[in-house]
């Protein structure tokens, strides 16, 4: 097995565990963990594909990590891991950091 493909096996588990995470509503889209994952399996699966000479998927997983790294720096203002609030979400939305008021 080529290096390229540790990598990319290494990089793909990382971002599918981490869209599994937020699909089964055991994360959120502003936790650390989750755009770490992010982060790094985005990165990984770069390199991987500058050393296969797969540009398209250079350019789509770089584009991915800087999103995700943004949003990973963003959290580092906020107590408890997590991003400001999304403007353009309203309160109780998957993902959301409010609740929505009980009763």
């Amino acid at each position: 097995m080529r290096v390229s493909q540790l990598i990319s096996i290494v990089g793909a588990a990382l971002v599918l565990g981490a869209f599994a995470a937020l699909q089964f509503r055991r994360t959120h889209a502003y936790s650390r963990p989750y755009l770490a994952a992010n982060v790094l399996g985005s990165a990984f699966l770069a390199a991987a594909a500058v050393l296969e000479g797969l540009w398209a998927f250079v350019t789509l997983n770089s584009v991915w990590a800087l999103v995700s790294l943004r949003g990973l720096f963003r959290t580092g203002a906020t107590p408890g891991g997590l991003a400001a609030a999304d403007p353009d979400q309203r309160p109780g939305e998957v993902g959301s950091t409010d609740r929505p008021a009980e009763g």
